[in-house]
C-alpha cells in the first residue's frame, strides 16, 4: 500500500511539473505526523513556524502531504498555510486529500497550531538527486 501511494503521488507530481517520474527519488525524512494541542517539548515540535522544506531538510525538491484526518471534524486549527506576499493561501486537511508543492523558497509555509483534537498526515518527499534517494519503507 505504501509503495502504491508513493508511486501514485510521484506520478502526479511529475505530470504536474512536467518532469519524468523516473528522475524523482523518494528521500528522507518521509514521516507520519500526529499533531495535537500539547505543548512542544523541543524546537522540532514547533511545527507552526514558517519554514522552507529545502532549507529545513536539504534533500527535498518536492514535498507532498497525505491527510488522514478532517479539519473541523477531527481537530481545530492545523490548517496548512502558504505564506504568499499579499495574501496567504490555506489548505484545509481532509482525509485522503493530497497536497504537493516544490520545496524551495517559493513555498514558504507553516501549519496553524492545533487547538483541539488530533491532526494526522503523512509527508512524502522527493529529490531529483539519486544520491539522496531511499528505498520504500519496509514494514
Amino acid at each position: 500500500l505504501c509503495s502504491d501511494v508513493r508511486r501514485r503521488i510521484q506520478e502526479k507530481i511529475a505530470q504536474t511539473f512536467g518532469i519524468s517520474s523516473s528522475a524523482m527519488y523518494l528521500t528522507k525524512p518521509t514521516f507520519f505526523s500526529r499533531i495535537n494541542s500539547t505543548e512542544a517539548k523541543t524546537t522540532h515540535d514547533e511545527y507552526w513556524h514558517p519554514h522552507i522544506d529545502k532549507m529545513t531538510y536539504g534533500s527535498f525538491d518536492y514535498t507532498s502531504l497525505l491527510y488522514l484526518s478532517d479539519y473541523a471534524e477531527d481537530f481545530g486549527g492545523g490548517r496548512f498555510v502558504f505564506m504568499d506576499e499579499g495574501s496567504n493561501k490555506t489548505i484545509e486537511p481532509r482525509t485522503g486529500r493530497v497536497s504537493f508543492f516544490t520545496s524551495g523558497s517559493e513555498n514558504l509555509h507553516r501549519v496553524e497550531k492545533v487547538h483541539w483534537g488530533t491532526r494526522y498526515a503523512v509527508t512524502i518527499s522527493f529529490t531529483c538527486n539519486p544520491d539522496h534517494g531511499i528505498g520504500d519503507p519496509v514494514l
